[in-house]
């Protein structure tokens, strides 16, 4: 299915808005602008949205479901570099770059939407709304700062810290559940977002089980002692 105005969301009535660019813009002209510029489609998980060396044609923006952004070694090993959630922009910063590539592949981890900009639309955009550029400053910075404290827990946090932290931070709450839920991600995609081996994260998951952090519960996993669990992922 092709990218198209039907398949966007009303971003007026988004339950992720709070954490949209759209709702980094303050005037309704704006507003307006960004929402008639979109257009979407719907991913199946493990489908590619854009690949990692092409050259930069447009913007996205993830509505629903989780987005993660990798980068290959010649090998074919993956080193996950962000998880992009309802709300995050993408390719963004090698549009920004001028002249750059996609320094990243990104792929829907589940079934997702997302919305696209083409380049020249974006930039225009952008031109004619000068608050705009502001507030993408605004998502650039945020960007910065998650780079530099992804950084910073590889350089000196433990093993164990790193998966909490990645486990505290993909967890959601369900609608028909009452504790924080992992879902969706595979073994594999918590090693590379934790910077560890698929082996350690096996058996680190395993030891959270039997002190009762977490509880599998299918392909989920079930937070059952977040407090616990945050104690261990802020330990340097």
């Amino acid at each position: 299915m092709a990218f198209s105005q039907k398949e966007a969301p009303n971003c007026d009535w988004c339950a992720h808005r709070s954490n949209c660019f759209f709702d980094l813009l303050k005037g309704q002209e704006d507003r307006q602008a960004w929402k008639e510029m979109r257009v979407a489609n719907r991913f199946k998980a493990g489908e590619v949205i854009f690949y990692e060396g092409d050259r930069p044609r447009s913007v996205f923006v993830v509505c629903t479901g989780n987005v993660k952004v990798y980068k290959s070694s010649r090998s074919g090993q993956q080193l996950v570099t962000r998880i992009e959630r309802p709300g995050d922009l993408l390719g963004h910063l090698a549009i920004l770059a001028g002249g750059s590539v996609y320094e990243g592949t990104g792929e829907a981890m589940e079934e997702s939407v997302v919305s696209m900009m083409d380049q020249m639309v974006f930039t225009e955009f952008l031109l004619k709304h000068p608050s705009a550029a502001l507030a993408l400053l605004g998502a650039v910075a945020k960007d910065v700062r998650r780079g530099e404290e992804k950084a910073r827990d590889i350089a000196f946090k433990p093993a164990r810290s790193r998966l909490a932290n990645t486990l505290l931070d993909l967890a959601r709450t369900p609608k028909d559940k009452t504790k924080p839920t992992v879902s969706g991600v595979k073994r594999k995609d918590l090693a590379e977002m934790s910077g560890l081996t698929i082996e350690t994260t096996v058996r680190l998951v395993k030891d959270f089980e039997k002190r009762s952090l977490l509880k599998k519960q299918g392909k989920d996993l079930v937070i059952t002692d977040e407090a616990n669990l945050k104690s261990i992922a802020d330990r340097f």
